[in-house]
């Protein structure tokens, strides 16, 4: 593999995995933002909890038409899109600053264009790098995205921080009203620079090769696919996809079938069990903890600044453990992962609930003890997540659905999959305030449960496997054997 072709599949790495980046900036920034935003507003719990749910909702809206536009358009405009509409949410939400108490309909409007953009990118980055990438490196190009979508938590964690540092705790009576809602603005200003640098560097990308393909520009598909892979490689590949074509029109005209849909026995499978794996992945409560953290730390008995410390430690675990996942993912498979996370999740999500029911009892009071024991348990949840689910998850998204059907089948899947998160995110204060953080935890914790058993008794082991050996499996319920 010559220079030019290391430099840009690098690049494509960089440039999709920055989707990743606004993605985690979309659900991590409103933890550092919440509190100023409830302390400076007339908001009610219901509202506020619409404002940090409108991002997910909003990606409900967008992955509904994601498919359909990708295969439009080009998994490329989309990707610049995306990046736009995050880009234009910024001021939206920083303008509800100027009104009394905020503005509610602004906010909900600016949250929502950051949902459309991680519907966007959510659908489309995983499909691109699935359709860029070979057997060899997608795994590791998936993990680019992960990867990139827990630095922006990160991020947005730290922007959190260091306005907390300067300005004063949402808690701190001292730090005036005005210098709350300026907090929290700039918080949503700086984490606006992703997106900007995504927009204008995603005009350079190659056209997924197998969009360009199934559009009949098989000599721009080669290109393309040479750019990332090498001219030889780049054949290879070509002449894969190519005999998978002839193979599928043959067994069409054999059965008379006059078209491809979702619903064709060979597809169910897949379609069903990447929905069930995507909607599990959101029954974690992963994005419910991370819009909510430093509110659900300064529950556990921290406060201020220490809150907001745990915050970053426990995204930052996400990351270091993302990394570790990458490297892990095309050696020690998604199966693997998926089952040794799960296993983590559940346990750390017990841990969490149960020194809620220790709080909630008397047994313990809240205080630094309690914050730390709860810290903890928070870690090992976030960890297992970032080393299983956290990546596992957008590669079933990519590998799991058949060609033909992709766009269509990740589409309605992440639907699925966006509307749990937004349904949870939404009702989480009101659920907790119904019921108790106790509850709430430990029956994440149960859903979490059935998510082991799907990873472990009805997914495929995927690794090595190129899309068109995986969508045989599913045809002929066998994996073909390595060449």
């Amino acid at each position: 593999m010559d220079d030019k072709v290391k430099r840009y599949a690098r690049y494509l790495l960089i440039m999709a995995g920055l989707g990743g980046l606004i993605y985690g900036i979309d659900v991590g920034v409103c933890a550092a933002a919440y509190p100023y935003i409830e302390k400076t507003s007339t908001f009610s719990k219901a509202q506020l909890g619409l404002i940090v749910g409108a991002v997910l909702w909003g990606s409900v809206v967008s992955s509904l038409f994601a498919g359909t536009l990708s295969e439009w358009f080009g998994r490329k405009k989309i990707i610049i899109a995306s990046a736009l509409f995050f880009t234009l949410s910024i001021p939206v939400i920083c303008a509800s600053g100027l009104f009394h108490g905020g503005n509610f309909i602004l906010m909900t409007i600016g949250r929502g264009l950051q949902g459309a953009s991680a519907g966007l990118v959510g659908v489309v980055v995983p499909m691109y790098l699935a359709e860029c990438l070979d057997s060899d490196n997608r795994g590791k190009g998936t993990g680019m995205f992960q990867l990139l979508l827990t630095i922006g938590l990160v991020f947005a964690a730290v922007i959190g921080l260091v306005v907390t540092t300067v300005v004063g705790a949402a808690d701190a009576e001292t730090v005036s009203a005005a210098s709350k809602t300026t907090a929290w603005q700039t918080i949503f200003w700086c984490s606006s620079v992703p997106g900007l640098v995504l927009f204008l560097g995603a005009f350079k990308l190659k056209e997924s090769p197998r969009w360009l393909y199934k559009k009949g520009f098989k000599q721009a598909a080669l290109e393309s696919l040479a750019a990332n892979n090498g001219m030889e490689k780049a054949q290879s590949i070509l002449a894969e996809m190519i005999a998978a074509d002839e193979a599928a029109a043959a067994e069409k005209a054999k059965n008379a079938a006059s078209s491809d849909t979702l619903w064709q026995k060979k597809y169910v499978y897949p379609f069903i069990l990447a929905v069930v794996i995507l909607a599990c992945n959101q029954t974690t409560g992963i994005n419910s903890v991370l819009n909510y953290s430093v509110d659900i730390f300064q529950k556990t008995g921290l406060q201020g600044a220490f809150a907001n410390w745990s915050d970053l430690a426990i995204k930052v675990v996400n990351m270091v453990m993302t990394i570790i996942a990458c490297t892990l993912v095309d050696k020690k498979g998604r199966k693997f992962l998926l089952k040794m996370g799960t296993s983590g999740i559940i346990i750390g999500l017990c841990g969490v609930g149960a020194t809620f029911l220790a709080i909630s009892h008397g047994w313990i009071a809240p205080g630094p003890v309690t914050g730390v024991i709860a810290t903890l348990f928070f870690f090992m949840f976030i960890a297992f997540y970032g080393v299983g689910p956290g990546v596992c998850v957008w590669l079933a998204l990519s590998e799991l659905m058949p060609t033909r059907i992709r766009a269509t089948g990740m589409s309605i899947a992440m639907i699925i999959n966006q509307g749990v998160s937004a349904l949870i995110a939404t009702v989480f204060p009101t659920w907790v305030a119904a019921t108790s953080f106790q509850s709430v935890f430990f029956c994440l914790a149960g859903f979490t449960v059935v998510y082991f058993i799907a990873a472990a008794f009805f997914l495929p082991e995927t690794k090595g496997r190129t899309l068109e050996e995986i969508e045989q499996y599913f045809t002929t319920g066998k994996m073909p054997e390595k060449k």
